[in-house]
């Protein structure tokens, strides 16, 4: 072999090794980006959060009812029905608040009953509880309405509709920040959209479970059982999708109605 022959050996020998050495695994730099921005996403999202939740906790009542107020007008209100007894249900919301003497007193906790074929009710952002009319005319007994308006007086004293302005606005700053960063890529962006989603009915399915317990506590309270509530709920599963509890904001019936019975 002669040198110039043993020199472009060395030198190939030489380059391979560099070769390898700089060698990189495109499926670990992938997975390490997926990690740094799920960590990143994530802080945004504590952070927002956290923020929020602060500059909530720090109005005055005043303030807060006004927000409540303006978050209220905003839902459109059905056309009213007069046709109830509405000293019955007022009589039934004071037995409540005569049980649960913590109570927020921000609100007047008006309800009322509205012209509509669905069985539903809630509770607006002020404390205001409507009922339709179509699950008004099905309680037929005094335990079953307690349920009912009890359950829609815990969203309020849990203050379900202030969590849920800052869940909103923490999946907000994240869908934002994605626009930012990678404005072009969508793929990413609707994984992160249908994650937020499925976050957020897993926590109103646990907002709708803690209403239950409320609700249950004080029907112990008034009438030593819980019959009530399991009967109202026996009458919503008329109703019910049966879409899978994962693609639902309220969890299941028969869940429900087992927690009620035990």
């Amino acid at each position: 072999m002669t040198k110039n022959n043993y020199d472009y050996e060395a030198a190939k020998l030489l380059i391979d090794d560099e070769t390898n050495v700089t060698e990189t695994n495109p499926l670990k730099d992938l997975f390490q980006t997926c990690i740094q921005l799920v960590l990143i996403l994530a802080l945004v999202y504590l952070f927002t959060f956290i923020g929020s939740g602060l500059v909530i906790k720090s109005l005055s009542i005043e303030k807060q009812i006004q927000m409540e107020n303006i978050l209220s007008s905003m839902i459109n209100t059905e056309t009213q029905d007069n046709n109830f007894d509405t000293k019955k249900i007022k009589d039934i919301r004071n037995r409540v608040l005569s049980v649960d003497r913590d109570f927020p007193k921000t609100s007047n906790l008006d309800i009322h009953i509205i012209n509509d074929t669905q069985m539903n009710a809630l509770c607006y952002p002020n404390g205001n509880i409507y009922i339709t009319s179509e699950l008004y005319k099905r309680l037929t007994d005094d335990e079953m309405l307690t349920f009912v308006i009890a359950h829609e007086m815990a969203h309020y004293k849990n203050k379900d509709h202030l969590m849920n302005l800052r869940k909103g606005i923490s999946n907000a700053s994240i869908i934002i920040f994605m626009s930012i960063v990678s404005p072009n890529n969508q793929e990413a962006s609707k994984i992160i959209e249908g994650t937020l989603s499925l976050s957020d009915l897993k926590y109103s399915r646990s907002v709708e479970a803690k209403a239950d317990l409320y609700a249950a506590k004080i029907l112990n309270e008034l009438y030593g059982r819980t019959t009530g509530g399991v009967q109202v709920l026996k009458i919503l599963s008329g109703q019910d999708t049966g879409a899978p509890e994962v693609l639902s904001d309220h969890p299941d019936i028969q869940k429900r109605i087992e927690k009620l019975q035990n």
